[in-house]
């Protein structure tokens, strides 16, 4: 069961300036999105009632969206502006619509009842309008299922195993973590203090010795992870935000947004350091990914999914406790 009163990234508001509506399924269900001529953005079920050909395949028309199949028109609350063939419009001739709000450069769709749907629980991912910070984007299509992907995020003790070459360091696994859950968000705090910096990150920060590491992972539900990554020594501290709104597609499968923010470095997209920041950034997720679509293969031809649990687990249990809790109250309501 997916959650539906709670906020999904659905499409990257670059994706919304191009006028052309943009398609995709979210907890399984198609829905269209577009932004009208006037400026107003619009999310509806992806389904002509009239012969149920995808509106997404459609244009934008002025305060509407036109069904390529037969020109009938919907505007952004549903409603039919126009049947091309008639001019009697029949109360069936209608969509539904959902809540949809821009917000951090994503467009945050709200599934659920809409009149729950409160813009100021969507996670506040700050540093995407903080002066000094440089952002880059991607969305990744991953052939698995979305908890599977936050169990990964919510557990940096594999990074030593998986990501060996780039940012794993053999501390990760012996330092203990805390975990706090307030509310419904789920928090984990490590520090690591003298250890060496990984490769990746002692070419980040130019370090020439040991540092220091900070790291708070975040988790907001339904899964919505940030984590906040500091390296420091006695003449430089530079600090990473990874942003990581996971939206599920289907049981198996998940809509991966992908951001990493920096506080260093050039703004200039061009500049060599940033292309290969950016191009290291990819290749550690690119690694993740890669094992999560062998997990999910692995979970179907066992045909169930009952792992043994150990220490570095106490983050990611606690976040699908919540997610058991939240399903609970949503069933009941």
């Amino acid at each position: 069961m997916f959650l539906k009163n709670q906020w999904y990234a659905a499409a990257l508001m670059s994706e919304l300036e191009t006028g052309r509506p943009v398609g995709r399924v979210i907890c399984g269900e198609p829905v269209v999105m577009f932004r009208t001529e006037s400026g107003t953005l619009a999310a509806l079920e992806d389904r002509c009632p009239h012969r149920y050909a995808p509106l997404s395949k459609g244009e934008c028309i002025g305060e509407s969206i036109a069904c390529p199949y037969h020109g009938i028109r919907f505007g952004p609350s549903g409603e039919c502006t126009l049947i091309p063939q008639q001019s009697t419009i029949p109360s069936l001739m209608r969509v539904k619509s959902y809540p949809l709000v821009e917000k951090w450069g994503w467009a945050w769709i709200w599934l659920g009842d809409p009149k729950a749907a409160d813009p100021a629980s969507i996670p506040n991912y700050w540093w995407f309008d903080a002066p000094g910070w440089k952002s880059f984007r991607r969305l990744f299509h991953l052939n698995a299922n979305y908890e599977l992907c936050a169990d990964n995020l919510l557990d940096l003790s594999h990074t030593p195993f998986l990501h060996k070459t780039s940012v794993g360091v053999p501390e990760m696994v012996t330092i203990p973590f805390e975990t706090r859950v307030e509310g419904n968000t789920v928090y984990q705090y490590r520090v690591m203090e003298n250890v060496r910096p990984s490769p990746f990150v002692a070419e980040w920060g130019q370090f020439k010795g040991n540092i220091n590491r900070r790291a708070t992972v975040t988790w907001v539900p339904a899964a919505n992870i940030s984590a906040e990554l500091i390296y420091e020594d006695a003449d430089t501290s530079i600090t990473i935000m990874l942003t990581n709104p996971l939206t599920p597609e289907t049981e198996k499968s998940t809509h991966v947004w992908f951001a990493w923010s920096r506080n260093f470095g050039s703004d200039d997209p061009n500049d060599p350091m940033s292309k290969r920041f950016e191009a290291q950034s990819l290749q550690i997720l690119e690694e993740d990914l890669s094992l999560m679509e062998d997990q999910q293969r692995i979970m179907d031809q066992a045909g169930e999914f009952r792992p043994a649990i150990i220490s570095s687990d106490a983050t990611l249990v606690q976040a699908r406790r919540v997610l058991d809790r939240l399903r609970k109250q949503e069933l009941s309501a």
